[in-house]
């Protein structure tokens, strides 16, 4: 994973060729042409994006905390 960048936006590693700098509040950082890309849609589907790359981060916690801790289950709320 050494030539890949890490975005701010979607916290994932992408390959340089699809990033870009964007300036911030706290200096230049690297921002996927995907997640710039959908800032310029309408709100719905800006919502619908974040959704998406929000239940992608959810996935990806799941997945760590399950390798790191094989035989522990993660607790799930349940009504």
């Amino acid at each position: 994973m050494t030539n890949k960048v890490y975005c701010y936006h979607c916290m994932t590693y992408h390959h340089p060729e699809t990033m870009r700098k964007m300036m911030t509040r706290s200096g230049v950082r690297w921002r996927c042409i995907r997640s710039i890309e959908a800032t310029r849609g309408s709100l719905k589907e800006r919502d619908a994006f974040g959704e998406q790359q929000s239940e992608l981060n959810r996935a990806q916690a799941r997945a760590y905390q399950e390798s790191v801790m094989p035989g522990r289950r993660l607790a799930t709320l349940s009504c």
